[in-house]
């Protein structure tokens, strides 16, 4: 049976319309719950189609998150409450298994789904639709906070609801089993927000560790990313000085593609970092919570649920994006020796400067890659077995490669070290080389072909009696 009764609920001006409440900015309001704490943890009497083509598909398992469980057996709520009429993203682009599964835009963001009444619920035991019918069904899905109505009849059950761009209508129909209450409009939904049963409390906590644990996760992430963006930064701005003042463009240019990279890690890395410092607000927020048998309390609970779950999505998406770059300045492992089969570019141009000083320039074909031995580079370069030519690599206080997908130009340092034209050189400050894959070049010569009946040949070479400091 039914209870309804007036329940303080706390709500922020700021947030109503997102169906989050702010902790920070609270103000009073009067809301309706209604109140079924007697069901709680009973079984469904919901009779669903075994056929529905949504639980015909192996990889649905209908619920927020997408994890397996069993559906509609359990009830897990025990009242719900009308929170808000909006034209729903969630409707309209969330539904990843039934008839909108064409539009569904949130697998890259949350890999969440919407379920459906009408989906699931064999047509023989589909009736009018009513706020509560909505309800009953919703109850029994995990870890979905939010139900909406559409049109009168359109029950879909929803983790979070987000608001878009809509017209001036409102809603305004009536609900097609009950005529004395609104069951959303022509294109919004009238949205309520289910309250969980006793669980809450086990629940908050449980939502609390995984946000810590993921925090964890995310924060050594960004020590390593900062440690990479760093040294390759500070690598990169010293050697483009260096190469700046004897005139090697290759090199220089080189370098300022890595001052950029490095500033690309150290976004993702900054963007990480803010997702974990909103998880640890949030995990910090629930120790706080206390008294898990007033409304108010239970109210801020499921609402915090809310926001953390959001800030999960979001720390998973922030977490993809940052190893992506850090696996490209730093794709280990390396493999022992692979460095064996490159040779220096002079190799294959002039065997007599074939140990000097040597860079190149040309067409890249990875990031520019740090704190990576020889032999990494040379695995990196392996890793792109169609397209990777050669490396350029710098082995000073900091170390840095750079792949190609062809060669262009290249410069010989003849002023470092011995040569024959000096007794006694200038000592190079670090080990610069230009490597040339063996199994592209063996055989052929590299010196540039003025009549260009090569492809393959350097299009400009230049020798340097000096060296780079």
């Amino acid at each position: 049976m039914a209870k309804v009764f007036s329940l303080v609920l706390l709500a922020s001006a700021s947030t109503a319309k997102a169906g989050v409440v702010d902790t920070q900015d609270e103000r009073m309001s009067s809301v309706l719950m209604h109140e079924y704490t007697g069901d709680c943890g009973t079984e469904s009497p919901l009779h669903i189609n075994p056929n529905a083509t949504a639980l015909l598909q192996q990889t649905n398992v209908p619920g927020a998150g997408i994890k397996k469980f069993t559906p509609f057996k359990t009830i897990l709520k025990d009242g719900f409450m009308e929170v808000d009429c909006v034209k729903d993203y969630m409707y309209y682009r969330g539904d990843k298994f039934g008839d909108n599964k064409h539009d569904y835009k949130l697998g890259p963001v949350s890999d969440v789904s919407i379920v459906h009444y009408d989906a699931f619920v064999a047509k023989m035991d589909q009736v009018p639709m009513t706020q509560k019918v909505c309800f009953e069904f919703c109850r029994t899905v995990p870890n979905m906070g939010f139900f909406g109505v559409v049109n009168g009849r359109g029950c879909y059950c929803t983790p979070y609801y987000k608001p878009m761009e809509s017209d001036s209508s409102q809603c305004d129909s009536f609900c097609e089993g009950d005529s004395t209450v609104v069951c959303g409009g022509k294109s919004k939904s009238t949205v309520f927000a289910m309250h969980m049963c006793a669980s809450t409390e086990s629940d908050t906590n449980e939502w609390a560790g995984k946000a810590s644990s993921l925090k964890a996760s995310i924060d050594a992430k960004v020590t390593i990313a900062k440690g990479l963006s760093t040294n390759m930064q500070t690598g990169a701005d010293a050697l483009q000085k260096s190469f700046g003042a004897v005139g090697d463009s290759a090199a220089t240019g080189l370098m300022q593609t890595a001052k950029v990279f490095a500033g690309t890690v150290a976004h993702k890395a900054e963007d990480a970092e803010a997702a974990a410092a909103k998880l640890g607000s949030l995990a910090k927020g629930a120790t706080t919570l206390k008294g898990f048998t007033e409304p108010a309390t239970v109210t801020k609970a499921e609402r915090l649920m809310e926001q953390t779950q959001k800030a999960i999505d979001a720390g998973e998406v922030s977490t993809a994006a940052l190893d992506e770059v850090t696996s490209l300045a730093s794709p280990r492992p390396d493999v022992t020796g692979a460095s064996k089969q490159y040779y220096p570019v002079m190799y294959f141009v002039d065997k007599e400067f074939e140990n000097v000083p040597s860079t190149c320039g040309g067409s890249s074909v990875a990031e520019p890659i740090v704190d990576e031995s020889r032999d990494g580079c040379a695995s990196a370069c392996d890793a792109h077995i169609h397209s990777c030519v050669g490396f350029q690599y710098f082995e000073g206080a900091q170390k840095l490669c750079f792949l190609f997908s062809k060669l262009k130009t290249a410069s010989y340092y003849t002023g470092c070290g011995k040569s024959f034209l000096q007794s006694e050189a200038q000592k190079p400050p670090l080990q610069v080389t230009c490597y040339a894959k063996v199994s592209k070049f063996e055989g052929s010569s590299l010196k540039p072909d003025a009549s260009g009946k090569t492809s393959f040949g350097l299009k400009k070479l230049t020798k340097a009696d000096r060296c780079f400091k």
